[in-house]
């Protein structure tokens, strides 16, 4: 193992000696260690380890950050992005809630740059391998350089200055994985920045699934594995709203978060308003309000399913017939309801129709009218409200007329009071 010369290296001849004299050197020299492994990557030496949150926010540092508008040379000479606020306060809600809530968090591992040695000593074992246990001395005016982790280390210094006492007990145990380079030229430094944020971002459908914590993405998924239309027509890994024309899957799992915000609340706020209201008026999972409408939505999507042609159609694909998704998405021009923005006009006509659910009502009838529409882009409902006409081009590749949907949300909000009033729904109904 090549190991910078920078860094005082001792190789002992087992790991009960490493230990010893790691110790008896951070006793003497009233330094602090980390335990973890000596690993190579990419014809460097690191080393992986895990600091409690505490000590994670007092040895990293940021040497220097980029500013916004700054020019090139500015940039270079800084080994940062700008601090983003809004990102900083988003991981510290993101840990405080879920310490109140006693749920399981995970927080990324960071990664740290010790450059120019600052008194670091490494305690290893002697041997050939590329993989080594080893114990990482520092003495405690020493300061790790952050290269990708800026904005966790401010998001956790944040939640454990919390006011509430036992939310800086609990992240007082809690760790953080990271790994640590010897890098010394500035120019790799900024290199390992670039390199570290080029892991493709979560896209929107994936988080829908894997975040249940909140109520939308809950629901969402809900409807996905419980509704017989879903079962083969969602793609959960699609960025955006929605799928495009050649695509055999009709709709992302982001077009159905969609649904549910305008079928619990006539709302597509941003997630932590839409939630928060919707806990306000359903209340937490388990409480009446919140099971019958959840019961509702499936029952809704079912019995569209039932009355909706195109909705029956697509519901007997199976998935070996899912080619015939682009034709049946082209016929009439295009069809609304295979469209994020449609999906979101569905879900306001479901918000109508549950006041009257709520109330006892028979809603079958405002369903089976449902069925009655004509659901394509040609469909006079639509015209000059969520559909435009517009020159582009055609299937064919020539230019020519083309329709499109609008995702405006005043287009939208004129297209659920139509779509409401042809059902036999009133005003009141949308604004209950």
């Amino acid at each position: 193992m090549q190991i910078p010369d920078t860094i005082a290296v001792k190789q002992l001849s087992d790991v009960p000696a490493m230990v010893a004299a790691a110790l008896q050197y951070a006793y003497g020299n009233r330094a602090i260690y980390f335990e973890g492994t000596l690993f190579e990557q990419g014809g460097r030496v690191m080393f992986s380890t895990a600091m409690l949150f505490e000590d994670f926010v007092r040895v990293a540092a940021v040497q220097s950050r980029a500013k916004k508008e700054a020019d090139v040379e500015a940039v270079a000479e800084s080994t940062n992005r700008p601090i983003d606020k809004n990102h900083v306060r988003a991981i510290t809600k993101y840990l405080t809630s879920a310490v109140k809530s006693h749920d399981k968090y995970i927080m990324p591992p960071a990664t740290l740059n010790l450059r120019g040695g600052k008194g670091a000593a490494l305690f290893t074992v002697t041997g050939e391998s590329s993989i080594k246990t080893a114990i990482l001395t520092l003495p405690s005016y020493a300061r790790f350089d952050i290269t990708d982790a800026q904005h966790r280390r401010e998001g956790i210094e944040q939640a454990m200055a919390d006011r509430d006492p036992s939310i800086r007990d609990q992240l007082l145990h809690d760790s953080i994985a990271v790994m640590i380079t010897f890098e010394e030229d500035p120019d790799q430094v900024h290199q390992d920045f670039a390199d570290a944020s080029k892991t493709r971002p979560i896209a929107d459908s994936l988080v829908a699934v894997y975040d249940n914590r909140l109520p939308v993405n809950a629901l969402a998924v809900h409807l996905a594995r419980s509704c017989r239309l879903f079962k083969h027509t969602i793609d959960s890994t699609a960025k955006g709203s929605n799928l495009s024309a050649g695509s055999v899957k009709v709709w992302n799992t982001s077009a159905l978060r969609q649904f549910v915000k305008y079928a619990g609340l006539n709302s597509r706020a941003g997630d932590d308003t839409w939630n928060k209201a919707f806990v306000e008026v359903y209340g937490e999972v388990g409480k009446d309000a919140h099971e019958r409408f959840r019961t509702y939505l499936v029952e809704f999507i079912d019995w569209c399913t039932e009355y909706i042609p195109l909705f029956k159609k697509l519901s007997t694909l199976n998935a070996d017939d899912l080619s015939e998704v682009p034709g049946i998405r082209a016929q009439g021009g295009g069809q609304v309801l295979m469209t994020a923005a449609g999906m979101n006009v569905l879900g306001g006509v479901c918000y109508a129709v549950y006041q009257r659910y709520k109330l006892g009502e028979d809603i079958l009838p405002y369903l089976e009218r449902l069925g009655i529409i004509e659901w394509s882009y040609e469909g006079a409902l639509w015209k000059n409200e969520l559909v435009n006409e517009e020159i582009g081009k055609t299937a064919s590749g020539a230019l020519g007329r083309v329709l499109r949907v609008s995702a405006n949300a005043a287009h939208v909000r004129g297209a659920i009071s139509k779509a409401s009033e042809a059902v036999g729904l009133k005003a009141m109904d949308l604004a209950a």
